[in-house]
C-alpha cells in the first residue's frame, strides 16, 4: 500500500509540477517533501535517528537533487556515513544535538554550499565538516565548540562563518589563514579572552567582524585588513583601544559598548579610521574625554556616549564633526553643555535623558535640522522663549520628568513641524498659550502636572491631534479646549478635579475611541446629559455627586435624572437644572403657589427665580439668600408695595409688572439690567419721581413696557393721573424745584464769570448722560475744594442727596479739611431731628440763607484762595470746582 501510495504521489508530481505549481512528493511521520518548482525541499518534524531519513532520499526521491534538507525537532546524536549518498543537497539546517559526525558523513554532498548546525555537543570542527571545500557559509551555533585550529583551511570559499554561543576560548594564529574570501566573521557569546595579532590578516575581503560578549582585554594588532567595515566589540574587558588601529582601513561602524575603558587617550581614534561613521562608547565608565579624541572623524554620523560618567564636555570636542547627525549622551552626570553643538549644523538628534542639566541656553542655537531632541529626566525649570527659537525642524521634543514650572508663550513658536511634545511629570499650572503655532502635533502628554484650567485658546490650533494625556492633574476646567481637535482619537483625564464636561468642551463630530474619566469628582446633572447620546461616553463617566447616583455612570441615567434638582429646593417649588456651557444654572419655579413670602430654602446656584402669581408683599426674605448667579427673577402679579432689597449684580430680568410699587428703588443701587416689566404699579408721581422718571427715559429701551408706567396714585398730583410718566416732564413732577433751580442760576455768573474765575460743577447742568447721578456727583465731590449743599427738606428727604452728604462730610473729617458750605432754603425740621451728620455741620458752621443780604458776596468769601494759583502755574491739585447742589 505503501509503495501504491507514493507512485501515485509521482504521478501527480509529474502532471502538476510541469506547470510549475507546488506538489507534495513525499510524507511519513518524520518529514514531508515539498517541490517547489524544479527544486525540492525536505522538513523533517520530528528525527529520532538521522537513519530514519535515509529513505527520503534513497527510496522516496530516487537520489534527485534537494535544494534544502532541515529539522526542527531532533534528538539524534549522531551523523553517520550512509545518510546523504547518492544525493545533492545545496543547504542543511540541523538543531540536532550531535556529538559525532562520521568522517565521510558529509562527503557525498561535498557541493553544500550553506551548513547551519544549532544545539551541537561536539567540542571542535568535525572533520567532515572541514572536507566541504566548495561551503560558502557555514554556522554552528549555540554548541559545545571550545576551539579553533586548522579545520577551516580548505574552506577557501567560505564567505561567512558564525560561530555564536559556543564555549570557545582558543583559536589558533592559523585558524583563517586560508580563508581569503571570507567577509564576515561572528564569535561572540564565547570565551576569548586573548586572540593573536594578525589573526584576521588572511581574510583580505573581510568586512565584518562580531566579537561581542567575550573576556577579551585586548585588541591590539586585530584590525589590519583595509577591506574592514564594521566591527564590534560590546561587552569585554577592554581597558584600551590606543593600538588597536595601527593600520589604515575603511572602518565605518565600531561598537565598544560596555567595555570598562574608562579613558581613551587622544591617538586612540587615529587618522587610521578616519572613514569611522557610526561610534558607539555606551557603558564604558568614561569620565573625562580629550577636547582632541574625535579630531580625525570627520565623517561621523553617529555617536553614542551614553551610560557613562561624564559630568562635562570640552566645548570644542565636536568642532570640526560637520557631518555628526545624531549624539547620545543620556545617562551621564553632565550639568552643563553650552554651546558644545555649536559646529555641528547639521545635527538631527540629541539625545540627553538621564543627567543634571538645568538649562539649555545655547546649546541647540543655530541648529535648524535638529528633528529629535530628548531632555527627560534633567533638572530643568524654565523653558524660555529662545531656547528652542532656532529649531524649525524639531518633530519630537521631550522634557518629560523635570521641575518645569514655566513655558514662555513663545518657547514653541518656530516649532510648526512639531508631531510629538512630551512635559508630563513636571510641575506646570499653565501652558501660557505656548502650543498655539504647534499645528502638526500628533501627541501631547502633559500627564503628572500641576495644571488647574485649560483655556479655550490653548490647543485651538492642534487640529491634528490624535493623543492627548492630561492624566494626574488639578484640572477643575478645560472650558472649549478641545473643540477643534478633529483627530483626536485617545484622550486621558484620569484622577483629575473636574466635574463636568460641556458638548461645547468638542468639536460637532466627535472621533474618541478611548476617553480615560475615572478618579474624577463627576457631577452628574444637566451639564452632562448631551453624553446620553453618545452611550460609548456615557458609559466611561462614574457619578460621584449628588449622593443618590454614587457609582453609576452617566450611561445608567435619563434626561429626568440629570435635569432635576434636589438640593435646597423648597417642597413646594420646582427646581430644574438648565446647562450654560462648563456651567449651569438652577430654574425655580415656585409661580402660582399662593406663597405669602420668599421661599426659605433656595439652591445655591438659583440662575432662574419664577414669584408670579403668588400673594407676597415684599420680597426681603431674599437678603437672606445667596443671589450671585440669578440673572432672572419674575415677581409679576403679586402684592408687592416695596423691593426690600438690592438686586444682586449679575441679575438681567426684573419682571415686576402688576404689583403695588409706589416708589422705584434708588437709582445708584441698580445694576446693570438688560430688561424690566414696571407696568400696573399704582406709581407716586411728584418731586420724588424725578429720579424715575430720567431712569424711563434713559432705560427705555430696556424696560419692555415703557409706555404703560403710568401715574396711578392718590398722593402724588392728581391732574398726572392716568398719564405716561415717560411722556411727562420734569417741571410737570416738580415745579418748585426748577424755581429754585432759576435763583441759583442768577447767581453763577458771580462764581463763573468774575475773577477769580472759579469752575464750577452743577448737577442740573452738567450730568454727563448715560452716568449714574450719584457715582458721577461721588467722582466730582472727591475732586472739590468746596461743597455748597443746598439743604431743604426736599434734600432731607432724599436719600441719594443724604448719601451724597455723608460721604462728603466723612471725607472732610479724614482729611481734616473743612470743605461743606451749607445754604438753608425754606423751613427745616428741629435739629435734634436731622441727621447726625447734617446737624454736626449746620452747628459748625455759619449757615446762609438763600436771599439774605450779600448773599453771594458771603459765598465767595467762604471759597478757597486762589491768589497763589497765578504762581503756582495752576496745578491740578488748586483747581476749584464746588459742587452746586440745587437740590
Amino acid at each position: 500500500m505503501m509503495k501504491f501510495k507514493i507512485i501515485c504521489l509521482f504521478l501527480s508530481l509529474k502532471i502538476i509540477g510541469s506547470f510549475g505549481k507546488e506538489t507534495l512528493c513525499s510524507s511519513n511521520a518524520a518529514c514531508d517533501c515539498i517541490q517547489k518548482t524544479h527544486k525540492m525541499v525536505v522538513n523533517c518534524q520530528r528525527v529520532a535517528n538521522m537513519k530514519d531519513v535515509q529513505s527520503i532520499f534513497s527510496k522516496d526521491l530516487n537520489f534527485k537533487p534537494v535544494s534544502s534538507f532541515s529539522t526542527k525537532s531532533c534528538t539524534a546524536e549522531s551523523l553517520p556515513n550512509s545518510i546523504f549518498w547518492n544525493t545533492t543537497i545545496r543547504y542543511i539546517s540541523s538543531v540536532c544535538p550531535f556529538k559525532r559526525v562520521e568522517d565521510d558523513a558529509l562527503t557525498p554532498i561535498e557541493g553544500l554550499s550553506k551548513l547551519d548546525l544549532r544545539f551541537t555537543k561536539f567540542s571542535k570542527i568535525p572533520i567532515a565538516i572541514s572536507k566541504l571545500t566548495r561551503l560558502k557559509i557555514l554556522h554552528i551555533n549555540d554548541g559545545k565548540l571550545t576551539g579553533v585550529d586548522t579545520e577551516l583551511q580548505n574552506m577557501t570559499n567560505l564567505l561567512q562563518l558564525k560561530l555564536i554561543n559556543n564555549n570557545i576560548s582558543q583559536i589558533s594564529p592559523e585558524a583563517f589563514s586560508k580563508n581569503s574570501n571570507l567577509n564576515t566573521i561572528e564569535l561572540p557569546q564565547n570565551k576569548l579572552i586573548f586572540l593573536y595579532p594578525g589573526i584576521f590578516d588572511g581574510c583580505r575581503k573581510l568586512n565584518k567582524i562580531f566579537l561581542q560578549k567575550n573576556g577579551l582585554k585586548s585588541v591590539d594588532g586585530l584590525f589590519n585588513i583595509p577591506s574592514l567595515k564594521e566591527i564590534h566589540l560590546e561587552v569585554n574587558n577592554l581597558t584600551s583601544i590606543d593600538n588597536a588601529f595601527q593600520k589604515d582601513i575603511n572602518l565605518e561602524f565600531l561598537h565598544l559598548n560596555t567595555n570598562p575603558l574608562r579613558k581613551i587617550s587622544s591617538s586612540a581614534f587615529n587618522a587610521n579610521v578616519k572613514h569611522l561613521r557610526a561610534l558607539t562608547l555606551r557603558k564604558c565608565e568614561l569620565k573625562f574625554l580629550s577636547p582632541s579624541v574625535f579630531r580625525h572623524l570627520t565623517k561621523l554620523k553617529l555617536l553614542d556616549l551614553s551610560n557613562n560618567l561624564i559630568e562635562s564636555l570640552p566645548v570644542e570636542i565636536f568642532h570640526g564633526l560637520h557631518s555628526l547627525l545624531h549624539v547620545d549622551l543620556k545617562e551621564n552626570r553632565i550639568s552643563y553643555l553650552g554651546e558644545v553643538f555649536r559646529h555641528n549644523y547639521h545635527l538631527q538628534s540629541v539625545m540627553l535623558t538621564s543627567n543634571n542639566l538645568q538649562t539649555v541656553k545655547n546649546l541647540f542655537r543655530g541648529l535648524e535640522y535638529l528633528n529629535t531632541v530628548d531632555l527627560r529626566y534633567n533638572n530643568l525649570t524654565v523653558i524660555t522663549e529662545t531656547d528652542f527659537s532656532t529649531m524649525v525642524s524639531m518633530r519630537s521634543l521631550r522634557l518629560s520628568n523635570n521641575s518645569i514650572y514655566r513655558i514662555d508663550s513663545n518657547a514653541f513658536l518656530n516649532m510648526a513641524r512639531l508631531k510629538n511634545l512630551s512635559l508630563e511629570f513636571n510641575k506646570l499650572t499653565t501652558l501660557n498659550g505656548s502650543l498655539r503655532n504647534s499645528r502638526d502635533l500628533k501627541f501631547l502628554w502633559l500627564h503628572h502636572n500641576q495644571l488647574k484650567e485649560i483655556e479655550e485658546s490653548e490647543m485651538s490650533n492642534l487640529r491634528k491631534l490624535m493623543r492627548l494625556n492630561l492624566s494626574f492633574n488639578n484640572l477643575t476646567n478645560v472650558h472649549k479646549a478641545f473643540k477643534n481637535l478633529t483627530h483626536l482619537k485617545i484622550l486621558n483625564l484620569y484622577q483629575n478635579k473636574l466635574t463636568t464636561l460641556s458638548r461645547s468642551t468638542f468639536p460637532p463630530r466627535l472621533n474618541i475611541k478611548k476617553f480615560g474619566t475615572r478618579a474624577n469628582p463627576w457631577r452628574c446633572d444637566c451639564r452632562l446629559s448631551w453624553l446620553l447620546e453618545i452611550p460609548k461616553l456615557a458609559n466611561q463617566l462614574k457619578c460621584i455627586f449628588p449622593e443618590e447616583f454614587f457609582n453609576e455612570t452617566v450611561g445608567q441615567l435619563n434626561i429626568h435624572n440629570l435635569t432635576n434638582w434636589s438640593d435646597n429646593c423648597d417642597s413646594s417649588c420646582e427646581c430644574t437644572c438648565v446647562p450654560q456651557e462648563n456651567e449651569f444654572f438652577v430654574r425655580v419655579d415656585c409661580s402660582g403657589r399662593n406663597m405669602t413670602q420668599v421661599p426659605a430654602a433656595l439652591p445655591e446656584k438659583v440662575g432662574e427665580l419664577h414669584l408670579q402669581n403668588n400673594l407676597l408683599s415684599n420680597l426681603i426674605n431674599l437678603k437672606t439668600h445667596s443671589l450671585a448667579h440669578l440673572r432672572y427673577l419674575d415677581v409679576e402679579r403679586n402684592f408687592l408695595t416695596e423691593i426690600g432689597f438690592y438686586f444682586p449684580k449679575n441679575l438681567e430680568t426684573v419682571k415686576l409688572a402688576r404689583n403695588n410699587l409706589t416708589r422705584f428703588m434708588s437709582y445708584y443701587a441698580l445694576p446693570t439690567i438688560l430688561s424690566w416689566t414696571l407696568s400696573d404699579n399704582p406709581w407716586i408721581c411728584d418731586c420724588d419721581t424725578v429720579d424715575f422718571w430720567k431712569f424711563l427715559n434713559s432705560e427705555s429701551e430696556k424696560i419692555l413696557d415703557v409706555n404703560s408706567v403710568i401715574c396711578n396714585h392718590k398722593e402724588g398730583k392728581p391732574k398726572l393721573n392716568g398719564k405716561n410718566i415717560c411722556d411727562l416732564t420734569k417741571y410737570e413732577l416738580c415745579p418748585e424745584k426748577l424755581i429754585l433751580y432759576i435763583l441759583l442760576g442768577v447767581g453763577l455768573s458771580e462764581l463763573e464769570d468774575k475773577e477769580p474765575f472759579y469752575s464750577l460743577f452743577v448737577p442740573p447742568r452738567d450730568m454727563q448722560a448715560g452716568r449714574f447721578e450719584i457715582d458721577q456727583q461721588l467722582e466730582e465731590m472727591k475732586n472739590s475744594k468746596r461743597i455748597i449743599i443746598i439743604v431743604s427738606q426736599s434734600f432731607i428727604d432724599s436719600e441719594v442727596n443724604m448719601e451724597i452728604f455723608r460721604v462728603a462730610f466723612a471725607s472732610g473729617l479724614e482729611e481734616k479739611i473743612y470743605r461743606i458750605i451749607p445754604i438753608v432754603v425754606g423751613t427745616l425740621p428741629p435739629l435734634s431731628d436731622l441727621d447726625p451728620s447734617l446737624k454736626v455741620a449746620l452747628e459748625s458752621t455759619q449757615c446762609l440763607r438763600l436771599g439774605q443780604k450779600l448773599f453771594w458776596e458771603m459765598i465767595r468769601y467762604a471759597m478757597p484762595d486762589k491768589s497763589h494759583i497765578a504762581e503756582a502755574s495752576l496745578s491740578e491739585e488748586d483747581l476749584d470746582m464746588p459742587l452746586l447742589n440745587a437740590w
